[in-house]
């Protein structure tokens, strides 16, 4: 294993284990204090983005087009680097929750909403996105008793993924890479688990164009043929910060399976279900999603930009 691997799991473990022990209004702190240096890493690295026909610049102006002024492109970037700061820190002090005191900090009340639907035994698809506390999806409901299964991406630095790997199971959540996993997924939903998925990635293999946010995006179809293969109900959640140290869980959809002939129709319909709830989830809190991101990278076919160089906007969302 390179020396180098070792060195940045170690940092890893030192940091987080540092934000996780010294006191919340401290480690928040620090955290908006580290907002004004990454809007300028930023800055710079659309220098060299923008170019590619990527970046957050890019997106915000697929997503808002002209309704977005630059002031208020700008007052978003710095709203959302202050949110990646405490993101982080969010992330480091997840272990700290316990079941006994986690409502203290987190609305958990739409998720206790769900319990009906996990007792009908088929399992829950939870699909979520890059938006809000994104961890805490899957780990509060593990805190709630839920058997939980997450798919995470490794970064692929064994001592760097072993740290996050514990942050995030502290609750009893199962983690799995990303892939080769429906298969694990399908056996987790017959035990009648509830699986978490990120549904708001660029998938480049056999993805479904479906709107997002106004504007087709490239989506994955793994969560609509998990629900078609198992039944399960898909629903579609997600936690926001309200307040240092404070969330709240919301559920935007529940989509339940329904029989049908034409399999691909069907995987067409979820997917188009699934990306309008997480495009009213970022609509409703915008700098809390990851706007750097490269979701409408990937084009249809024979796709051609409008005269604002932009991809077309979609015929219709949902």
């Amino acid at each position: 294993m390179p020396l180098r691997h070792r060195a940045a799991g170690l940092a890893l473990r030192v940091v987080t284990s540092a934000f996780r022990r010294m006191p919340e209004i401290l480690a928040y702190a620090i955290a908006d204090a580290a907002a004004l240096p990454l809007v300028a890493v930023t800055l710079l690295h659309e220098r060299r983005v923008a170019p590619l026909g990527r970046g957050l610049f890019r997106n915000q102006r697929i997503v808002f087009r002209e309704g977005l002024s630059r002031r208020e492109s700008r007052r978003l970037l710095f709203a959302w680097a202050r949110h990646m700061g405490r993101l982080f820190v969010d992330f480091c002090r997840m272990p700290r929750l316990a079941p006994e005191s986690a409502e203290r900090s987190v609305d958990v009340q739409a998720f206790r909403e769900l319990i009906p639907l996990a007792e009908e035994g088929r399992g829950l698809i939870c699909v979520s996105g890059h938006l809000g506390v994104w961890e805490l999806c899957p780990y509060l409901p593990s805190l709630l008793g839920f058997p939980v299964t997450v798919v995470v991406r490794p970064t692929g630095i064994a001592p760097v993924d072993a740290v996050l790997t514990a942050i995030r199971s502290a609750g009893g959540t199962r983690v799995l890479n990303k892939w080769g996993i429906l298969l694990p997924l399908k056996r987790a939903l017959e035990r009648g688990e509830m699986v978490g998925l990120l549904a708001d990635e660029d998938a480049r293999e056999r993805p479904i164009f479906a709107p997002f946010l106004g504007t087709l995006a490239a989506t994955t179809p793994s969560v609509a043929f998990l629900q078609r293969v198992t039944g399960a109900p898909i629903v579609v959640a997600s936690v926001h910060r309200v307040g240092r140290g404070r969330w709240r869980c919301h559920v935007w959809r529940v989509i339940r399976s329904a029989p049908a002939a034409d399999a691909e129709r069907a995987e067409r319909e979820v997917t188009e279900a699934v990306n309008e709830a997480l495009s009213r989830a970022i609509l409703a809190y915008p700098e809390q999603w990851f706007w750097g991101s490269r979701r409408f990278f990937t084009r249809p076919p024979g796709e051609r930009p409008g005269p604002d160089g932009l991809p077309p906007r979609a015929a219709r969302e949902g």
